[in-house]
This record gives structure tokens, sequence and C-alpha cells, in this order.
């Protein structure tokens, strides 16, 4: 497994560490290769890469693969083979990693499986494609979790693509009950609390949801929006927005980047989490809302509104009228979404379990 690992934060290093966790758990023999260096500091929009939390895991990742010294490639690639796997799978999701899975792949001897998270960036350059490509043509099949990203690949390579899930989050902490959150956050217990969560891109349609507060403010006098995550834009837009609109009151921004073990603390306060996103392939925060029981308010754009089934979630158009409607729906029949077991159910169709079988089924028992 090529992909970044602990102490890598994020999205990415989190789902791979819950993949490989569940392989080993079913007796397989998975080898981690992760990177000595990703981004060079310039590229990285974020404070850090790396995460500061003490983490235990059966993940053990050697760090070998720097990214601007092709040479680590190269000798990563005869270690790889040295291991004589049966697979070898590339976890890809930026052009950034086209250059270096190409030349490692041009060198081995054995299957290669690109799972590709995001076929395309959100903010696109004309050299994207052609890096996309670059990278496929060594790859034997194709592996993508949203029939949205399935569509683009298809659009640039003739590979099988076998389309799956995005599993649901089984290693964060348990739930905290929304009285207790609330108190240990500081936050007004008579408030409704909805939450934008993760990392602030322009494409996640955080302005959206701004515009969108007038009427919802109108019809629910008692919300505020929490926006929580690291900003990789600058928030002053946001801000200016929010007070320009008169809904800065309704705004509180927390803006840094959240530790594992406060994750509960957000979603334990919120009565829903909201992606206003312009476009999306798939996301990390919807099964991390049906991990924590929390119905989500989705546009439908890309495969976003994947697993929102009834009683799990709403879906609206990217826009501030039918974000406020939607919204305003379900607040009003919040009751509809609090059904635990709904959620449950949820969790064990998409589980990690779930997900690597079918893994196991497509690629290891052929």
């Amino acid at each position: 497994m090529i992909s970044p690992s602990h102490p890598f934060r994020g999205g990415i290093a989190d789902t791979t560490d819950a993949f490989v966790t569940t392989l080993l758990k079913k007796g397989e023999k998975v080898t981690v290769i992760s990177f000595s260096l990703l981004y060079p500091t310039f590229l990285f929009p974020g404070k850090t890469p790396y995460s500061s939390e003490e983490k235990e895991s059966s993940v053990a990742a050697s760090a070998s693969i720097n990214m601007l010294n092709p040479l680590s490639w190269i000798r990563t690639a005869k270690r790889i083979n040295a291991l004589m796997p049966t697979l070898v799978v590339f976890r890809y999701w930026t052009p950034w990693l086209a250059m270096c899975y190409a030349t490692m792949a041009r060198q081995l001897s054995v299957k290669k499986i690109a799972w590709v998270d995001n076929a395309l960036p959100h903010e696109r350059k004309n050299v994207d494609k052609t890096l996309l490509q670059l990278f496929l043509n060594k790859m034997d099949e194709v592996l993508c979790m949203s029939a949205h990203v399935a569509a683009e690949l298809k659009k640039h390579t003739n590979l099988k693509v076998n389309t799956t899930f995005h599993p649901i989050h089984n290693n964060l902490p348990k739930p905290i009950k929304k009285a207790v959150a609330i108190s240990e956050l500081g936050l007004d217990d008579k408030k409704q609390y909805l939450l934008f969560f993760g990392l602030i891109r322009p494409y996640k349609g955080l302005d959206i949801l701004i515009k969108a507060l007038p009427k919802i403010l109108e019809k629910h006098a008692n919300v505020c929006l929490l926006v929580v995550g690291e900003p990789y834009e600058p928030l002053a837009k946001y801000r200016t927005l929010a007070a320009s609109l008169n809904v800065s009151e309704a705004v509180f921004f927390h803006d840094r980047f959240v530790a594992t073990k406060h994750i509960p603390l957000w979603f334990g306060a919120c009565d829903w989490v909201v992606q206003p996103y312009k476009s999306a392939t798939q996301s990390g925060i919807t099964p991390m809302a049906i991990h924590y029981a929390k119905p989500s308010v989705v546009t439908n754009v890309g495969s976003l509104a994947d697993g929102i089934e009834k009683n799990i979630g709403l879906i609206a158009h990217p826009n501030p009228d039918s974000l406020a409607v939607t919204i305003c729906k379900g607040l009003a029949e919040k009751n509809k979404f609090t059904d635990a077991a709904t959620f449950k159910k949820m969790q064990q169709k998409r589980s990690w379990n779930t997900f690597c079988e079918g893994f196991m089924n497509t690629y290891l028992k052929n």
C-alpha cells in the first residue's frame, strides 16, 4: 500500500490506516510505504501536514518516498519488488503524485491498482489531465469510491474501473452527549447548531452557507453556524460577508485543524452537519457524521449525496435559497432524523469490514 500514513494527518492517511488495519485483522499481510517528504513547505497551503497526536496503531509504515528525490522513488520500487507482493495499491488524489507513481510503477513486476480519491483537483490546471493519464497508463486496474469519480476516470482510461463506497469511520472516538459537548466548548445550550467541518477551501461553498443564514434566522432565530477547520484560504472574506449580511453574531469560527480526540465535541454539539459544496467527488465528512449519528444537509454535486438515505439527511441545490429552505426543513422536522437504529444500520452497511471484504473478493481471490 503506497499512501500517506500516520503521522501524516487528514482523511487520506486516516482511511489508509483504517483500511490496512482491517485487512490485517482479516489475516492479510500488508506493507505500507509512506513518505519522508510529501510536500515542500511552499506547496502546502496549511500549517503542517503532520499530526502531533500520539496514535496507537497496528500499521507500521516505512517512510521511504521523498517527492523531491527521484532516486528515492527508484530505491522504493526495488524494495517493493524484493518483497514479492501479489498486489501494489497506489493511493492517488493529486497530480503532484503522478510522476513519482508512474516512475515507480514502471519498475514493478506485479499487478498495480490505482485507488483514486480525486481524478482531477477541485482547482484545476491545464496539465492535470496529462498527469492523470501518465499515472493511469502504468496501472492495471482502478478503484474509486464514488460514481462521479468513476465517470471522470472513464474519460481518461480504458482500464477496468471498480466503484465502491466511502466507508464509515470506525477508528474515531466515541460520541459525546450534546449537553456535555456544549458545556465543554462553552457554547449556549439554548442554540441550535449547524456544523461546517473540515478544511476551508473555495469549492466547499462556505460563502453559500453564510448567504443562506439570513433566511434561516428568519424562521429559526436561535441558530448558530459553527465553522470548524483549518483555512486553506483567507478567512477575512467570510467574516466580511457575514458582517455585510448582519449575521456575524450567528457565526462562530474555530479556524484550526481539529485533533482527533476533539472531533466528538463538535459533532456532539451540533444538530446538523452542513456540506454546501460547489463541487465534490465524495466526502469523508458524511461518513463522520453518520458515525456520530448526526444528520447532514449536502448539496447535489458530484457524489456528495451518496449515503444520504431516508432519515439520514437532506439534499439541497448549491445556492443560498435552496440551502436555506432545506436546512429550515431539517430543523423543523429534526425528530425524523434522530433514530439511532437508522444510523447504526448505515454504519454496518458501509463499514470498513464490508469495504475490505469487497476489496479482497475483487483483487485477492481471483
